[in-house]
């Protein structure tokens, strides 16, 4: 058995045992439902006491990055068709999401995270390399981290590296992973400028720009920086095609806890999905210590910090 199928073997009898031994957490619909009642109850319990002046501003920022960080675990879920397929719930739960999160709507990201599991890590691989892998770290990486919109500047790039994938023969993403339909455009358009006014709108001393600020703009900064920042740092470039063992790495250095907190632990479990993506969010994260071992036996790297002066080179 090659490393990929040994791996893969370790996590289905990992979730396998999870679920026998705890069989609700196998119940995927039902989870679902549960942790999207989860987030939006948080999220509206947070707003209530922050606006009624029951708690901190810092403490509903971090309190809300986290509840979102949830619905962000749920729309990824749900792009691999995991759960929740009533043709009104899906679309329903995906919108409130987008809203939510106020980032790019979750049908275009779909097609380039499907399109990101077959090229991941080439120069083609759109979804991570518009935030940042493969860039040096500096003044770019780190705007394009914190500040989305701002990757606009490496569009030009990745079309040509989309081009030359298909002029050698290769396969070509999905339309929708270059440009959204314009209604989607649209809305993509309202939710990427409304930090921005939002902000002009808070030195302007109007009155709803810094309930926006707290609710909305910051908890997501937090968020999104917090993933991007995993994300693009566990996955590798330069990477041979189709070898999984290359594509990510593991990141559960201490260091990276605080930015654990608001993604899901991302860092860590993400290599589990690459190699297995038919596994909700719950279930990776809570058999991930029972993996470890035979993932890092099997090639894939566990905190290679090397990769923050290297630019995400595997070699």
């Amino acid at each position: 058995m090659d490393a990929t199928r040994q791996v893969r073997a370790a996590i289905r009898a990992a979730d396998d045992d999870l679920v026998q031994r705890y069989p609700f957490l196998g119940r995927d619909d039902g989870m679902a439902v549960g942790f999207f009642l989860l987030a939006l109850g948080g999220s509206a319990a947070i707003c209530v006491g922050w606006w009624t002046g029951q708690l901190p501003t810092w403490l509903a920022i971090v309190g809300l990055a986290f509840t979102i960080s949830i619905l962000h675990e749920m729309e990824h879920d749900l792009i691999h068709d995991l759960y929740l397929a009533h043709p009104v719930v899906r679309p329903l739960v995906l919108l409130s999401i987008w809203l939510a999160k106020g980032s790019l709507d979750p049908w275009t990201r779909g097609s380039m995270h499907l399109w990101h599991h077959i090229v991941s890590g080439q120069d083609e691989d759109i979804e991570e390399r518009l935030i940042g892998l493969g860039l040096p770290w500096g003044p770019l990486r780190a705007l394009i981290t914190l500040v989305p919109p701002v990757s606009i500047v490496l569009r030009p790039r990745l079309k040509k590296a989309v081009r030359a994938r298909a002029a050698a023969g290769g396969r070509s993403p999905d339309p929708r992973a270059h440009s959204a339909p314009w209604p989607l455009f649209l809305g993509n358009a309202v939710l990427f400028l409304l930090p921005a006014v939002a902000l002009v709108g808070f030195f302007m001393e109007m009155p709803w720009a810094w309930p926006c600020l707290v609710l909305w703009v910051l908890p997501n900064v937090l968020r999104h920086g917090s993933i991007a920042t995993l994300s693009s740092s566990s996955h590798y470039v330069a990477i041979q095609r189709g070898v999984v063992a290359e594509q990510n790495q593991i990141l559960d250095h201490p260091m990276f806890w605080p930015l654990a907190i608001f993604s899901w632990n991302f860092g860590a479990t993400h290599v589990m999905h690459h190699f297995l993506v038919k596994q909700p969010f719950w279930r990776r994260t809570l058999t991930f210590s029972a993996v470890r071992g035979v993932m890092v036996e099997n090639g894939v790297r566990a905190n290679d910090l090397g990769t923050f002066r290297r630019a995400n080179r595997y070699a």
